[in-house]
């Protein structure tokens, strides 16, 4: 007969297959969804927004038909899920900006803190806009394919809308930092504006409108210099 306490034993030496089992299918989940996500991202690079379906994504992610489903729900959920998954892409571009941003401010502060020469700043700013926007097409073209495509979505569902909106903010916060030194009287406007200048002249990368007759350092260092009048 088998007493109680060795009853207790067996079931113990069995009971850790199932946290593996578990840990196991979580992890096929998630590699399913990130192959879904990847997929969804590369389509959008190549061929935009308008070729996204489940049977498209499924496709090129290598899945199950059904996964796309199973797992998102519907296209729009899937386009929020992908758009995290690119702004965790663009952290290290944006940090890269901030420490540029810091590098910047220490060269061209007197001990007090104050802008020891505008104009000096203004085109060190410009450098470093400039140095992005014109790697960009090198670098990152992926990421500005992208980006073109969910920030001039026309019809985003309301939860994209406030993932794009939030995205927009946190640009703009980047910005507000080079710009706040200059002692504008709106910089937050000015940041805003200056974000939306850098984008339209990184996005004439992948699409058919740029500025003709100037480098983007040029346009950038008019901006900058008309805040201070």
């Amino acid at each position: 007969m088998v007493s109680s306490s060795g009853a207790g034993e067996n079931f113990s030496a069995a009971s850790p297959r199932k946290p593996a089992a578990t840990n196991k299918k979580a992890e096929k989940r998630e590699i399913a969804k990130a192959k879904i996500l990847n997929a969804t991202l590369d389509l959008i690079a190549r061929k935009g927004l308008a070729a996204l379906s489940h049977r498209s994504i499924a496709s090129e992610a290598g899945v199950q038909l059904a996964m796309t489903t199973y797992y998102f729900g519907t296209i729009d959920n899937i386009l929020v899920a992908a758009f995290d998954e690119y702004c965790k892409s663009m952290q290290p571009v944006n940090e890269d900006l901030r420490r540029a941003q810091h590098e910047l401010l220490s060269r061209s502060v007197d001990s007090n803190g104050a802008l020891k020469d505008r104009t000096q700043y203004i085109e060190g700013v410009a450098e470093v806009f400039a140095q992005l926007i014109d790697t960009g097409p090198t670098a990152r073209l992926r990421q500005l394919r992208i980006e073109c495509q969910y920030l001039y979505e026309q019809h985003p569902s309301a939860a994209l809308a406030e993932k794009i909106h939030g995205y927009n903010d946190w640009l703009s916060g980047i910005a507000r930092e080079f710009i706040e030194p200059l002692g504008t009287d709106a910089p937050e406007l000015d940041a805003q504006m200056f974000m939306w200048m850098v984008q339209c002249l990184e996005f004439s990368a992948v699409t058919s409108v740029g500025i003709d007759g100037a480098s983007s350092r040029q346009v950038l260092l008019r901006m900058l210099r008309g805040m201070l009048v």
